[in-house]
């Protein structure tokens, strides 16, 4: 019995930090936080971006956005936390992807990832000073 009371307390302490961490409190169940991710179109010159997004489980589907416009889509991570959804983009003459989500890279700095998407590579929102500023390249073909 005197080995339980530290064992017990110890796994009531990872469960708590479980919970606080990774887990909607708000909803009162055991579930890791949904993630959002808007893409949004700003590639100037009145063009129209093609976007097709998709990760191993789920396909989002072909989204055709007209300058300016913004489509978005949510998900929960796997538990795991290797989700990773990839986009294909398109417009005229050129074709380019890019990890639209990246569970290592983009988890740690938003719940909410909002993507502006420009002909040099796509860029994060940065919720800390409020502009899309964390660029990135495309993806290698």
């Amino acid at each position: 019995m005197a080995w339980f009371i530290p064992n017990a307390m110890l796994l009531l302490m990872l469960f708590s930090l479980f919970r606080i961490n990774i887990c909607d409190t708000d909803e009162g169940t055991l579930l890791i936080k949904r993630r959002f991710v808007r893409v949004t179109n700003d590639l100037g010159g009145n063009l129209t971006l093609t976007v097709h997004c998709k990760s191993a489980d789920d396909d989002i589907g072909v989204q055709v956005l007209p300058p300016h416009a913004s489509f978005g889509f949510n998900f929960r991570p796997s538990w795991i936390f290797s989700t990773q959804f990839y986009c294909s983009f398109q417009w005229p003459n050129t074709f380019k992807w890019f990890d639209i989500y990246d569970n290592p890279r983009d988890a740690p700095h938003c719940s909410k990832c909002w993507w502006s998407i420009v002909p040099n590579g796509p860029c994060r929102f940065n919720w800390y000073d409020k502009t899309y500023d964390v660029c990135f390249q495309w993806n290698k073909d």
